[in-house]
C-alpha cells in the first residue's frame, strides 16, 4: 500500500534514503529535509513495514519533481520502485502538473518508467534551488530526465 508519510515514518524514510547515499547512489538527507517536505512524502509498506519512499517535489505550476525515490534492498526488483513512480505520476496528473522531472543516477530506471533524458541546461533555473545545499554543487554527476503527463 502506497500512502502518505506520517511523522512515525521518518526514521525509515531517512535509512532507505541514507543507505543508497552512503554507497554513491543518491544524495543524503537529513532529518530537517524530511521534515520540511513530510506532506509531499509518500511510502510503500507492506505487512505493517515501510518498504520504499519517494518525494513529489512541485516546482512551479506546470513542473515537478520525483525525488528521494528509494527502496528497500530486499525489496528490489520487484516492481516497487515503479510503482511509486506511477502513484507519483497519477499524483502530478491530479494536481494538472504537466511535466514531471528527475534528477538521478539511476537513468535506466527512470527510462523504463517512459523518462527520457535531457541536458540538464534545458530545466529552468528554478529547478535548482535545492542544489545550492548539495555538497556536489561544484561537480554535479546526476543526470535529469523528463516525463510528459499524459
Amino acid at each position: 500500500m502506497i500512502r502518505t508519510a506520517k511523522m512515525a515514518d521518518v526514521d525509515c524514510v531517512l535509512k532507505l534514503i541514507n543507505n543508497y547515499a552512503e554507497k554513491g547512489l543518491m544524495l543524503p538527507r537529513s532529518p530537517f529535509d524530511i521534515y520540511r517536505k513530510l506532506t509531499s512524502f509518500v511510502v510503500y509498506e507492506t505487512d505493517g513495514k515501510i518498504i520504499g519512499c519517494s518525494h513529489l517535489n512541485i516546482v512551479w505550476k506546470d513542473l515537478a519533481e520525483i525525488a528521494s525515490l528509494a527502496v528497500s534492498p530486499d525489496y528490489k526488483g520487484r516492481g516497487f520502485g515503479r510503482d511509486l513512480v506511477n502513484y507519483q505520476k497519477q499524483q502530478a496528473k491530479d494536481l494538472g502538473i504537466s511535466t514531471l522531472f528527475t534528477l538521478t543516477y539511476q537513468t535506466g530506471f527512470f527510462e523504463k518508467c517512459g523518462f527520457h533524458s535531457v541536458k540538464k541546461e534545458q530545466l529552468p533555473y528554478k529547478v535548482f534551488g535545492d542544489c545550492l545545499r548539495c555538497p556536489k554543487i561544484e561537480n554535479c554527476d546526476e543526470h535529469a530526465l523528463v516525463y510528459s503527463v499524459a
